[in-house]
């Protein structure tokens, strides 16, 4: 059997790390926007191909990929199955690092990092690969479109990758430019918020600006309603429940001497708990047709990217504490104090299975700052690979050691 952090599994990591920074530095140039992931899919199936790993592709949509590692090794059953997730997409940022890798697409570019989100997966891959026949169990590699508001998780969760085998336990990284290289911390419970993006479409009548009285102005009707919207924080939420309601985007007009027919505003909501996010939402409709109504307007609300809160099972983010001290050191883990406002659709996965969603440090050794995520400048630094990969790799390995010794 092999036991997590021999030598065995990682005998070849650093030409697996040489490999998997090409492959970052290849996915970093060719940036793909949720649920249009053709190329980085199409790359991930090449290198799991390469390493003899069972795989299926066409997930949510397309483009999402699902890998099998059979663990060999005779345990007195099937054995459990854990799994290992990292998500593909990118965002629609201009880059602006410089980088030899930059983004070749215009308008397009790995801010968040899933770039090497990807290739750390992969690299795990590789070493769980190279020692199948000392473990027992599945390991199963889920390669996920569409985390930046487009709900993949959501997606690939209903198309049943939790399932064939059930997948027992989960964990899932993302790089985080207030760490250090060579560390990783999480939280117990409750790590990140829900999110829920809205837009309100108000309608009223057009007209000539010269004569206010002859139309129903929608901008007067949006001004007060993105007013009234911050009651519901200030007014309705208990103050030591979390909730955050930010209206980012206000539309109407296109002339100084026109009064539009419509305008729309959009933004999020973000809640820690469930019943904080429900009222919020309640509220929001309340209020935006109340207000409507009373500027002689109606509205429409839509909502989307819509995830719960990211709650971690309390056993598994203890086992990635233990994990981490145990494989990189006593001081290489730090406890995240308090739940972020952050969204992610991780939490999709730990509606269902137990598992934990940490971060790993990304800030280079002598940064005292680094770019933070969603930020132009911002490039998952390669030193981080190696340490993500032994992560990953002693997660799924001591999960399904632990089975075998029960």
């Amino acid at each position: 059997m092999t036991v997590a952090g021999d030598k065995a599994v990682f005998a070849n990591l650093d030409d697996t790390v040489v490999r998997m920074t090409e492959i970052r530095h290849d996915l970093h140039q060719h940036p793909e926007l949720g649920y249009q992931e053709t190329y980085t899919s199409k790359q991930v199936c090449k290198e799991l191909s390469r390493l003899g790993i069972e795989h299926k592709a066409g997930y949510a949509g397309g483009t999402g990929v699902v890998g099998l590692i059979h663990g060999k090794a005779a345990t007195g059953g099937a054995g459990r199955c854990v799994a290992l997730r990292a998500d593909m997409d990118a965002l629609p940022i201009m880059e602006a690092t410089n980088l030899p890798y930059a983004s070749k697409i215009p308008g397009v570019m790995h801010a968040c990092g899933h770039d090497g989100h990807t290739a750390v997966l992969l690299g795990a891959a590789a070493c769980l690969q190279s020692v199948a026949d000392s473990f027992g169990g599945t390991i199963k590699l889920i390669f996920q479109p569409a985390e930046e508001g487009g709900c993949g998780a959501e997606r690939m969760c209903k198309e049943g990758v939790l399932e064939n085998p059930k997948v027992d336990g989960i964990f899932g990284l993302h790089g985080w430019p207030g760490l250090p290289v060579g560390m990783a911390a999480t939280r117990s419970g409750v790590l990140l918020a829900s999110v829920d993006g809205f837009t309100i479409q108000i309608r009223g009548v057009g007209g000539h600006a010269a004569s206010p009285q002859q139309a129903v102005d929608p901008i007067i009707c949006g001004a007060a309603m993105v007013q009234a919207l911050q009651t519901i924080v200030s007014r309705e939420s208990d103050p030591v429940e979390a909730l955050v309601l930010t209206v980012s985007q206000f539309h109407a007009g296109s002339a100084f001497n026109v009064i539009p027919g419509t305008a729309e505003i959009g933004g999020t909501i973000r809640a820690l708990a469930r019943s904080r996010r429900d009222a919020a939402i309640v509220a929001l409709e309340r209020i935006a047709r109340g207000v409507a109504e009373a500027h002689r307007c109606t509205v429409s609300i839509e909502y989307f990217g819509r995830t719960p809160s990211t709650t971690n099972t309390p056993e598994l983010a203890e086992f990635v504490h233990r994990t981490t001290v145990e494989a990189l050191g006593e001081k290489a883990f730090m406890w995240v104090p308090k739940p972020a406002m952050w969204g992610e659709d991780f939490a999709f996965y730990l509606e269902r299975v137990p598992g934990c969603f940490y971060v790993l440090g990304v800030q280079p050794q002598g940064r005292v700052e680094y770019p933070m995520l969603h930020n132009a400048q911002y490039d998952f630094t390669d030193a981080a690979i190696p340490v993500g990969i032994r992560m990953m790799s002693e997660l799924a390995l001591r999960f399904l050691q632990a089975d075998n010794r029960r």
